[in-house]
């Protein structure tokens, strides 16, 4: 009997070529409602029971954005080269354009509530994670170079690192506007198996709007979730495809061209920091 996993991986790779199609004439209009990708039945982390036209329609949007929406983890890491192209800003603000765009609204929207909102740690390039690593009292609570989210300039720290700090007003704020800017909580409270991480309330990565969208409509308002199911279920093979572009952009793809694809293996060590 033919493999499941394998037949799964050969409909993905259909499933690619179709929509690289399409993304190939970003001036022409895409209407989800004709052009949409197929969904794959059989990837585990999508629950079953959805519309399956729904989801198409809110995930067609964020094809283009595969590289905001990379996979960075403790089994999915950045080339050392990987530096984001749209870094803006300077010091703890600084960040990829279009983050640091829907910060600033955010921030100025947070003041008019009397919030003040600010970043206490914004991009980290891979050779500063060297350096926090060496330097940190406590390196097992410190992402590895290459795994930290900080890295792809989308991630912030939010006024505090501590703790005990977890309900300040700036993140009892964070909680409940963040996604209406296109932030997620990245290792929310009672995931840390599936994250790998510890919660942190103040660690929100910009995936915009459209991710916001599908992760709470279709992920239960967990992004790794989201993440995972992307680059195991939909943009794997095209990214085996396109192995040599990837290294050229500083993205390490996550197989060699001739392994099936696996899921993504969760944490049976101790929760690590970002």
């Amino acid at each position: 009997m033919v493999n499941k996993t394998y037949l799964a991986f050969l409909f993905c790779c259909l499933l690619s070529f179709s929509v690289q199609a399409c993304a190939k004439q970003p001036e022409k209009a895409v209407e989800p409602k004709n052009e949409a990708p197929a969904l794959p039945e059989s990837c585990e982390l999508l629950t079953e029971n959805i519309d399956k036209d729904q989801f198409r329609a809110a995930y067609l949007p964020l094809f283009p954005k595969q590289e905001l929406l990379a996979l960075v983890d403790e089994d999915h890491a950045l080339s050392e080269n990987y530096i984001p192209q749209d870094l803006v800003g300077s010091g703890k603000e600084r960040l990829r354009k279009e983050a640091s765009q829907w910060f600033k609204k955010m921030q100025a929207a947070a003041k008019k509530d009397g919030i003040n909102l600010f970043s206490v740690s914004g991009y980290r390039s891979y050779n500063y994670q060297v350096g926090l690593k060496r330097r940190t009292a406590n390196p097992d609570y410190v992402a590895s170079p290459g795994h930290s989210q900080h890295q792809l300039g989308t991630a912030i720290d939010f006024n505090t690192v501590n703790p005990k700090e977890e309900n300040i007003p700036a993140l009892r704020w964070l909680r409940k506007h963040a996604g209406e800017y296109g932030f997620s909580l990245s290792f929310p409270k009672g995931e840390e198996e599936e994250t790998g991480y510890p919660y942190e309330a103040w660690h929100y990565r910009y995936i915009s709007k459209e991710g916001v969208e599908l992760q709470d409509k279709f992920f239960g308002g967990s992004q790794h979730k989201m993440l995972v199911f992307l680059h195991s279920c939909l943009w794997l093979p095209q990214q085996i495809q396109q192995t040599q572009q990837l290294t050229q952009d500083g993205l390490m793809p996550l197989t060699a061209s001739n392994e099936e694809p696996k899921p993504a293996k969760k944490s049976t060590s101790a929760a690590k920091k970002h």
